[in-house]
């Protein structure tokens, strides 16, 4: 499942990255394999989703979600 197809308040496990670029970015801010996320809401196009990450909370852009893998 991607994180892009998530629905609001559903929660997964960050599995992995599919662009390095992303995940050299994300992994530096602390979203790590393994990770609990959370989807907080989307905004009103859904061209951002307000994610939870463990204890933080983060706007990731749609099309960076489709490259973020969870179980």
């Amino acid at each position: 499942m991607r994180l892009a197809d998530m629905k609001d308040n559903e929660e997964g496990i960050l599995v992995r990255f599919e662009d390095e670029s992303l995940a050299v970015k994300l992994m530096a801010m602390g979203v790590l394999p393994g990770s609990r996320l959370t989807i907080i809401r989307r905004n009103g196009f859904g061209k951002t989703l307000y994610v939870k990450v463990d204890q933080m909370h983060l706007a990731i852009r749609k099309k960076e979600a489709e490259c973020i893998e969870l179980k």
